[in-house]
């Protein structure tokens, strides 16, 4: 499966159109986004989605945590929302988190470690085990892709129990910007494509292994 991840498109329309033409240019199977597509609005959150549909594959997201909570709610047919959620797809069951950790900035949707520990948990007992992948807007803690510019890990402690337990393949994270990476837990590949508003993203392969390149379309 060829995956393109993208994270943190905060409201640019420019980068949704670049990111969509990617995906058809790579020739991808589907497409990941890693959350904070808009600022707190579900109608902008959506036109945004729905210029990534242009690109005609299969797009699971989840919000951030600035956008509106209403957003974890909403889906369409090809526009399919992981957050607390599970969902096969061919090999792999996909399981999504939203939104993030608390932070400072007291920004639209916020949580603490147990109440994501819980949503991750629920979410992956509504689906049969398989290859399992996460797309998660924060990125475990303690690790390179949730290092700040001012040197503090701000990823969270219950995303990184949950890779450490589960075990998934993939993970693909965002909200740090300037974390853009790739690092390992164990087995687990995890993947913060970088701000897709700056060009970031990932191609990925996923297939008996997974291989990663990370990549920059232009944003004008």
């Amino acid at each position: 499966m060829r995956i393109i991840a993208i994270s943190d498109l905060h409201m640019s329309k420019p980068a949704s159109k670049a990111a969509a033409e990617a995906t058809v240019a790579e020739e991808a199977d589907v497409l990941f986004v890693a959350g904070d597509i808009s600022h707190g609005k579900l109608n902008n959150a959506v036109e945004l989605l729905e210029i990534l549909g242009r690109s005609k594959v299969t797009i699971f997201f989840v919000p951030g945590n600035m956008d509106t909570p209403q957003l974890s709610s909403w889906s369409s047919d090809n526009l399919r929302n992981l957050h607390g959620r599970c969902e096969r797809y061919g090999f792999y069951t996909l399981v999504g988190l939203g939104g993030s950790i608390m932070t400072p900035f007291n920004t639209p949707f916020e949580f603490n470690e147990q109440e994501a520990e819980e949503i991750l948990n629920r979410a992956l007992q509504k689906c049969d085990a398989g290859s399992l992948v996460l797309i998660s807007h924060s990125p475990p803690r303690d690790t390179d892709l949730d290092m700040t510019r001012s040197g503090m890990h701000a990823g969270s402690r219950s995303v990184r129990d949950f890779i450490i337990s589960k075990n998934p393949l993939l993970v693909v994270c965002g909200h740090i910007h300037e974390a853009q990476g790739i690092d390992k837990l164990g087995e687990t590949t995890i993947v913060n494509p970088g701000p897709a508003y700056l060009g970031g993203y990932a191609r990925i392969e996923l297939d008996d292994k997974v291989q990663v390149r990370l990549a920059r379309f232009s944003v004008s």
